[in-house]
């Protein structure tokens, strides 16, 4: 396993700034009077991945897996969002939706082991 030095040896920001990327794109193909929606869905995307760069950030892993924290809740947001975009507001194909929704589940997993990880390693540090 390489070291994990920088931010960007983080694979899970790197698929973070991803889930981002499919988000953009999603947002594109809102209606311009969907302000309120546009803005969070952006709103909680871009929280993702900014999260988990204020938590690699931190000294200490309580602070740290207090800003995982928040991140996980921003893309739980996102997914509650996605879903509305998708079965009730019908802006977004089904294929859309999925592709968003799998990488939401695939930041999660890898969120929830960031934080078990990064809170073992500091508490061996002591």
């Amino acid at each position: 396993m390489a070291k994990i030095e920088k931010l960007e040896d983080l694979r899970v920001w790197h698929e973070a700034v991803n889930l981002a990327k499919i988000v953009w794109k999603i947002l594109n193909k809102l209606p311009k009077n969907e302000y309120t929606l546009r803005k969070h869905l952006w709103e909680c995307a871009r929280n993702i991945p900014g999260n988990i760069a204020e938590g690699f950030g931190r000294q200490y892993s309580r602070e740290s897996k207090q800003f995982y924290a928040i991140a996980s809740g921003s893309l739980n947001e996102l997914k509650s969002d996605l879903y509305l975009t998708y079965q009730i507001c019908e802006y977004i194909s089904k294929k859309e939706f999925e592709k968003a929704k799998n990488q939401t589940e695939t930041v999660g997993k890898m969120l929830t082991g960031l934080s078990s990880t990064v809170y073992k390693a500091k508490q061996k540090a002591k």
